[in-house]
């Protein structure tokens, strides 16, 4: 589970004028804890994850399922 202030890396490729290119590194600057975990689905999310990215657009709209992020270093 991401935490505020963990530096992490974008682990998926999204719309290219909207999102940075996967492989960039951000800080955590919000989490919404989802409870409504699907075991069906074809990837689970138990935070969405908003980033202020090192580089690319970084817009308060944006958030990240954890699963689409990587954990680079805790705080």
């Amino acid at each position: 589970m991401f935490k505020i202030g963990d530096l992490v890396k974008l682990e998926a490729t999204y719309h290219p004028e909207r999102h940075p290119p996967m492989g960039t590194i951000g800080i955590v600057t919000h989490i919404e804890d989802w409870s409504d975990v699907d075991p069906n689905a074809e990837w689970h999310v138990e935070q969405f994850v908003r980033v202020y990215w090192a580089g690319g657009p970084n817009t308060g709209e944006q958030c990240y399922a954890d699963s689409r992020l990587k954990m680079v270093k805790a705080c």
